[in-house]
């Protein structure tokens, strides 16, 4: 699946929420919650998977700066 594509579904789905919010329509409204959880397990991966990855490797980077500092501190922490 391209990017364009996981695209249009996102946005077709921000529609039908907004149509299933805007109706008062609780069966709707339940569909498409069940239709964004789908595509979100699906499409986060292809549309965020680049800066999800750099993020966690910076996450990690500063994880092992804190337990240096930490370990140089002798725990203590200000």
């Amino acid at each position: 699946m391209s990017k364009t594509c996981a695209s249009l579904l996102v946005f077709l789905d921000t529609v039908g929420v907004s149509i299933a919010l805007l109706g008062g329509n609780t069966v709707l409204c339940l569909l498409m919650g069940l239709i964004t959880l789908i595509l979100y397990r699906k499409v986060n991966p292809i549309l965020f998977g680049d800066y999800d990855r750099k993020r966690e490797k910076r996450l990690a980077q500063r994880r092992k700066i804190m337990l240096a500092q930490s370990a140089n501190n002798g725990g203590n922490r200000k």
